[in-house]
């Protein structure tokens, strides 16, 4: 027995005035087994779930992930309706009314869509479990923001919520303005949430989400049960990432319950007592498989006169020194050892160089974690304070799937800046990945 995908063309979105595609992947036992019901899944963004139409090949993978899971007995077989999104229409139909763009916000009737025309099609067609507790609705970036509205909205039919790297606060990348791009829903009884955001994502940043589940948290959801929230330190704001993820909050939603396996303790080795804060990441992982965030651990402090650990982990500075911080739960231990500083400001400076190959078009945007200024034919220079800390997994860009290759017009790896300190940076384009190969740029930049 394997899965199979099915795709369905020209399913009519009224109040949006277009139609789209989706793609359905029905498990392994579907076609034989004619008396089961599936729970289902969808998901936004659905050209991108299980196979790529950009450029740099990236996708979710899903079809792969839900076999190999599905195969090991280590979750139920579902259904996933796999939603297309229409890029002409930009973010639009992903948020419901607050966005920190001059967009159009059309959440409503891309939501009306979801469930007044859409599902009811999945359930005439395939043998679902139609109710809430067996349905999910998942997404990333602006469709977990998506995610987030229609699901907290709608919990007599979405009882399972996805948020992979949730839009929820913009980050204006000059002034560090924050905007709330959501407003905050109260738990709703029995909806199970998953929220997760990358370490190493930029302006996405992690204490954003990690905000909206203490919220959550503090509202009624019970860690463990009805929520989690797992930041995961290397990750990037990228399809393959919360690709590789995906199979968390699968584990939670369709998975059996786990048992504390370890803990590894992430955070700064350096706080001050004035500027950036600080937080401890403890990641308690379960022999289901399945990772979070600890938001309710126990910690100690060796000497507590000169730090503070909130059960989240939110590091108070009291008074300069060096000390020992201890987690501990039930029979899972970690510690960390962190100094205290006067001061420690809150940003940094950092310059980016960037060299291009003659291919690059005169007038090209040239984007490496911020857009750079052009200094000459060929090179490109930026210079930007970033706030203490922020990590970035990025490539260089012209725009949407612009973006660098090697010489054979092959993806390349993410680069990785940690804006920890002041500092200078330069990197070589050898090509991009939608021009003709060309002679790459040969040495390296003063």
């Amino acid at each position: 027995m394997e899965s199979r995908i099915l795709s369905l063309s020209g399913l009519n979105a009224s109040r949006l005035n277009n139609e789209r595609d989706a793609w359905i992947y029905l498990p392994p036992s579907y076609d034989d087994l004619q008396s089961l019901r599936y729970p289902v899944l969808y998901m936004h963004v659905g050209q991108h779930v299980f196979q790529s139409r950009k450029r740099s090949g990236e996708t979710w993978g899903l079809r792969e992930t839900l076999d190999g899971l599905i195969r090991n007995g280590e979750i139920q077989e579902i259904i996933v309706v796999a939603v297309e999104h229409k890029q002409n229409e930009g973010a639009s139909e992903y948020f419901h009314d607050q966005c920190a763009y001059p967009i159009q916000m059309l959440g409503e009737q891309y939501e009306f869509f979801l469930i007044y025309e859409l599902k009811p099609i999945i359930d005439r067609m395939f043998r679902t479990l139609s109710d809430a507790s067996h349905t999910a609705l998942m997404g990333s970036s602006a469709a977990g923001l998506a995610t987030y509205n229609i699901g907290m909205r709608n919990p007599d039919v979405f009882g399972l919520l996805g948020m992979l790297s949730p839009f929820f606060v913009h980050l204006d990348e000059e002034t560090f303005v924050e905007q709330k791009q959501y407003r905050p829903h109260k738990p709703n009884p029995g909806q199970k949430l998953w929220l997760d955001i990358g370490g190493a994502e930029g302006f996405f940043m992690p204490i954003h989400v990690r905000s909206v589940a203490e919220e959550l948290l503090s509202s009624g959801c019970v860690q463990g049960e009805t929520l989690y929230f797992y930041e995961e330190p290397d990750a990037a704001h990228a399809e393959t990432d919360w690709g590789r993820r995906a199979q968390l909050p699968l584990r939670f939603f369709f998975g059996r319950e786990g048992v504390s396996q370890r803990v590894d303790l992430f955070g700064p080795d350096t706080v001050g007592m004035e500027g950036a804060s600080a937080t401890l990441n403890a990641v308690v992982t379960l022999d289901n498989g399945l990772m979070y965030t600890d938001l309710e651990g126990g910690y100690t402090v060796d000497h507590p006169a000169i730090l503070e650990v909130t059960p989240e982990g939110r590091l108070h500075p009291r008074k300069p020194g060096e000390t020992i911080v201890r987690y501990q739960n039930r029979n899972l231990q970690a510690s960390v050892k962190i100094a205290i500083v006067e001061k420690l400001s809150a940003t940094v400076t950092v310059e980016v160089e960037v060299s291009v190959p003659d291919t690059t078009p005169e007038d090209a945007s040239i984007h490496a974690v911020f857009k750079l200024s052009k200094v000459r034919k060929g090179l490109y220079r930026g210079t930007a304070r970033l706030p203490r800390g922020v990590c970035f997994q990025f490539k260089v860009s012209r725009g949407y799937e612009m973006e660098e290759a090697d010489d054979q017009n092959r993806p390349v790896p993410y680069r990785r800046l940690n804006a920890d300190r002041d500092q200078k940076v330069s990197y070589i384009v050898v090509n991009w990945i939608d021009l003709p190969a060309g002679e790459h740029t040969k040495g390296e930049l003063s």
